[in-house]
């Protein structure tokens, strides 16, 4: 990959990884509510799925979801009620005391991210424009994938990094309440957008 091809390749997949959407509301949430360590097996069941989906892209599997819309529809749908769900957890966790726990985890991360199929558009973005079929080499197909992994965990991190900074703001209780609000109210904007999208 030349030097002009890998600043473009940043330039088209830095703001969409940074961007709020689905997964990194979620993180900067938890790392809000329960700090960073907490958070690390969220983010590491979001990456996991994400390696997944990536490779099904990188291996042509995924082309079977855009070719049934109503299978990316569903799927979006799914997806967004998810999103739902948990905005409900962290307006739930509002009305509780500092100590009390919502405990997210590995499991969480992954299905949030598992029918999170806009994340799919990723890769696919990334196959598509930035590899040519017919001079692709195996060696370019993998520097792609491990360049987008790393810029993926990259921003995951700062999310949860920001997150956890913001969890100084709410040690009371006072604080916990309205953070419960604030990130419900969040999520369930990523949910709405997801579904009107």
């Amino acid at each position: 990959m030349t030097f002009a091809l890998a600043v473009t390749w940043f330039l088209t997949f830095f703001p969409i990884t940074i961007s709020p959407g689905p997964a990194n509301i979620l993180l900067s949430s938890t790392s809000a509510q329960h700090g960073t360590r907490r958070t690390l097996p969220v983010m590491w069941g979001i990456v996991v799925v994400f390696v997944l989906q990536i490779l099904a892209i990188g291996i042509g599997i995924g082309q079977i979801i855009f070719r049934f819309p109503t299978l990316f529809t569903a799927f979006k749908i799914i997806g967004a009620v998810y999103l739902l769900y948990l905005a409900w957890q962290f307006f739930r966790a509002s009305g509780m005391k500092a100590s009390t726990e919502t405990k997210l985890g590995f499991r969480e991360g992954a299905l949030l991210q598992f029918f999170n199929f806009k994340a799919l558009t990723v890769p696919l973005i990334m196959y598509t424009q930035f590899l040519d079929p017919t001079t692709a080499t195996r060696a370019q197909m993998i520097t792609l994938t491990v360049a987008l992994f790393g810029l993926i965990i990259a921003s995951l991190l700062a999310w949860v990094v920001g997150g956890s900074l913001l969890q100084r703001l709410f040690q009371s209780d006072f604080g916990v309440k309205w953070q419960g609000k604030i990130f419900g109210v969040l999520l369930t904007a990523v949910a709405i957008w997801v579904l009107f999208r």
